[in-house]
């Protein structure tokens, strides 16, 4: 059988990736890069290492002697571990003095180049879940409203033009106003600010870059995110069709009906 690996961060995806590599007929390698519990991958493969996020000149040795061609990187990372020191090897002492000076999302690209350059291809993180990507739609029977489209249009588009400069993905709006944009808190906290300023019926909208490079990251949502919608009373959660992923879709459909949060995928 053809091993994949998959260099895993946290959360629900990298198990669901595993899940769906052995049903593809390939036998995951896994790499687990934060304190996630090891024993999620319990039942689904024997090959499971762990190490720092700053160690890849280990994951890439300990992946080529497994016998891996191709890896996935999936999984959350926190982007603020480039703030507090990590177990650093030489190799990623090189990529971070190489790219002192550049944003995040270029020195996850080199360390990609790095791993592609010692004979590793790095697929996109949809390669095995196409299934959760959304269509175009709405989801849910509460439809938003022609205000709430014009704020779902000003979210989507203010979001593009925060992540292409790197900063982040999720915008809250309110009757045209931007009320909060993701930087490194991340989309939780982001909701947060902008439903207290907002107060009840923000549009909460995420998207990627126009350059997004689909290897490094995917934007998913899931019932925590719907959760903290529920909790500062959103209206809408826009995201991009075929561009994200959604958890459980069935069940986070259900919930947010009970909740009146529109979830609509847009173009």
């Amino acid at each position: 059988m053809e091993k994949l690996g998959i260099i895993a961060g946290a959360g629900e995806l990298p198990v669901l990736l595993a899940r769906a590599a052995v049903a593809h007929e390939r036998q995951p390698v896994i790499i687990q890069i934060t304190k996630s519990d090891a024993q999620r991958f319990a039942g689904i493969t024997d090959e499971l290492h762990t190490y720092g996020v700053g160690q890849i000149q280990k994951i890439a040795r300990t992946l080529l002697d497994s016998d891996v061609k191709e890896v996935v990187i999936i999984g959350k990372v926190e982007k603020n571990i480039l703030l507090r020191p990590f177990q650093i090897d030489a190799t990623t002492i090189r990529i971070l003095v190489q790219n002192r000076r550049k944003r995040p999302s270029a020195i996850v690209s080199a360390a990609l180049a790095y791993l592609e350059s010692v004979g590793l291809t790095v697929l996109t993180q949809d390669q095995y879940l196409h299934h959760l990507l959304l269509q175009p739609g709405v989801l849910t029977a509460r439809h938003p409203t022609a205000n709430q489209w014009a704020d779902v249009e000003l979210g989507i588009r203010t979001a593009r033009q925060i992540a292409n400069m790197d900063i982040g993905q999720t915008v809250v709006v309110k009757n045209q106003i931007v009320l909060a944009m993701e930087a490194i808190e991340g989309t939780d906290v982001t909701i947060q600010r902008g439903g207290n300023l907002g107060k009840k019926g923000v549009v909460v909208a995420k998207a990627s870059a126009g350059h997004h490079d689909f290897r490094i990251d995917v934007p998913t949502v899931g019932m925590q995110t719907l959760k903290v919608l529920h909790q500062v009373e959103a209206s809408v959660l826009a995201v991009e069709a075929r561009r994200t992923f959604v958890m459980d879709v069935d069940v986070l459909v259900k919930e947010a009906d009970r909740c009146k949060i529109a979830l609509v995928a847009v173009e």
